[in-house]
């Protein structure tokens, strides 16, 4: 740690405590709470900040402009290490900074001489927990930079649902405990595929996907994403490449019409026993295998039974009854996903409120409750409410712009996906619009053969 710098100027901002004349040695000490000029150098970053340091160029232009809007906290290195003696290595000044590590580099960039820092010794005991606090009221965290600061609190002794609680406390925000180990689950991916999400290339969902995947296949997995293959295409492949036999990935095998068969390489080898082949005289090896080669002299397959009506539409249903719950979870998705003050999102939120002011309204009640459930899974309602109708209601009073605007989001939202869901005949260009959002902002993948064709992704004869 770096020599002990003079004693920096105090600017208290509590009032002098009375002290009897043989205490008067005592008196003249730093308190908590106090605001001190300190050197730039007598300052050292805080372990547990693991913000990457960004737009610090811009930030110092903005203070030569304005000046210091917010003094930055420190707390006494000594202190420090007595609550954290095993980050011993990193502190390098008799100060480290609880707080405001930009404006402190922003400053030493203008060659300031000090700076104004709030002593926060009493904060010592939370400095992990407002060290996150901060960064996420300050900076869109990556999901690895999250999980990071949940795995440190987690070693401190602290629950899932502690965690919670604190930075839903702390941020005025709320945060579910499911949330919490859903991030601190991304810290046992491969790293490739963490680098990815640290940077931004791969969005948490994506991520999740290959959680159950060995580092090689999360690799591959990775691969084919970036690629541009979807993430359920991606891990689909991946999984079927994990059931192909080793000796056989990458080889097709054909018939030569004599019960022995090719590789693709051109050798020969045994016929394949998941695939019966024809000899010449209409008979087959025994196989389980629904799928036969022949070489042109058995008699023809007669043609698949059509299947009767009843069973098509019972069939339809319970595609419709998967693609809606598959598409529900795409919704909750984006609307835990999405960051709707973001200029980004602009035009994403201007297509999903048109598509509902202007289609045929459905129950406003039940688009409100259906938001409502999406909003209050997903930790993203805000405001404490018990029911839809109550939580509405307080969104109109609040007067909180970001609210009322995630909030009218979540019913437009819930609109498409209520007449969407409704919708008996073939899909209309609404409900085709619906889906197309949930399939570019919400890595919704349709399933069903009926889903398929009403978006045109099929045709009468097969795939397009």
């Amino acid at each position: 740690m770096a020599g002990t710098l003079p004693r920096p100027k105090r600017k208290s901002t509590k009032s002098t405590p009375e002290v009897a004349p043989e205490q008067v040695l005592y008196a003249d000490k730093d308190r908590s709470g106090d605001t001190l000029d300190l050197e730039p150098a007598s300052l050292c970053p805080n372990p547990f900040n693991q913000r990457e340091m960004q737009g610090v160029a811009e930030l110092a232009a903005t203070i030569a402009d304005v000046g210091l809007l917010q003094n930055i906290a420190h707390i006494r290195a000594e202190v420090w290490l007595q609550a954290y003696p095993e980050t011993s290595d990193k502190i390098t000044a008799p100060n480290v900074i609880l707080f405001g590590e930009h404006r402190w580099r922003a400053v030493r960039e203008l060659g300031w001489k000090t700076i104004p820092s709030v002593l926060h010794d009493d904060k010592v005991k939370d400095a992990r927990l407002i060290t996150l606090v901060e960064n996420l009221r300050r900076a869109q965290l990556s999901p690895i930079e999250e999980a990071e600061h949940y795995h440190a609190l987690r070693e401190g002794g602290l629950s899932y649902e502690q965690i919670a609680e604190k930075i839903g406390e702390a941020a005025k925000g709320s945060i579910s405990k499911g949330t919490v180990w859903k991030r601190v689950q991304l810290l046992s991916l491969d790293t490739e595929v963490q680098q990815a999400l640290r940077d931004g290339t791969l969005n948490v969902s994506a991520a999740e996907k290959a959680q159950k995947l060995d580092s090689q296949d999360q690799r591959a997995y990775l691969g084919l994403v970036r690629e541009g293959m979807t993430p359920s295409a991606a891990h689909a492949q991946v999984l079927a490449r994990q059931r192909q036999p080793e000796e056989n990935r990458g080889v097709s095998a054909v018939s030569n019409g004599n019960a022995n068969e090719t590789t693709a390489e051109g050798v020969p080898g045994p016929a394949h026993p998941a695939a019966p082949v024809s000899n010449g005289n209409g008979s087959t090896g025994s196989s389980a295998a629904p799928i036969a080669v022949s070489n042109g002299n058995a008699a023809p397959t007669p043609p698949a039974q059509r299947k009767p009506k009843q069973a098509e539409a019972k069939q339809e249903d319970a595609d419709r009854r998967a693609a809606a719950t598959a598409r529900d979870a795409a919704c909750r998705l984006l609307l835990e996903a999405a960051d709707i003050s973001s200029p980004d999102t602009h035009d994403l939120v201007i297509n999903v409120l048109t598509a509902a002011v202007l289609a045929p309204q459905q129950q406003v009640a039940a688009a409100q409750q259906r938001a409502f459930t999406w909003l209050r899974d997903t930790a993203r309602h805000g405001l404490d409410a018990a029911d839809a109708s109550a939580y509405f209601s307080a969104v109109q009073e609040s007067g909180d712009s970001t609210v009322q605007r995630l909030a009218a989001f979540a019913s437009a939202l819930a609109t498409g996906e209520l007449r969407t869901a409704a919708r008996r005949q073939s899909w209309g260009t609404r409900e085709i619009q619906h889906v197309r959002v949930l399939q570019q902002h919400a890595q919704y993948d349709p399933q069903t053969e009926w889903e398929k064709k009403e978006l045109g992704m099929v045709a009468a004869g097969g795939d397009r």
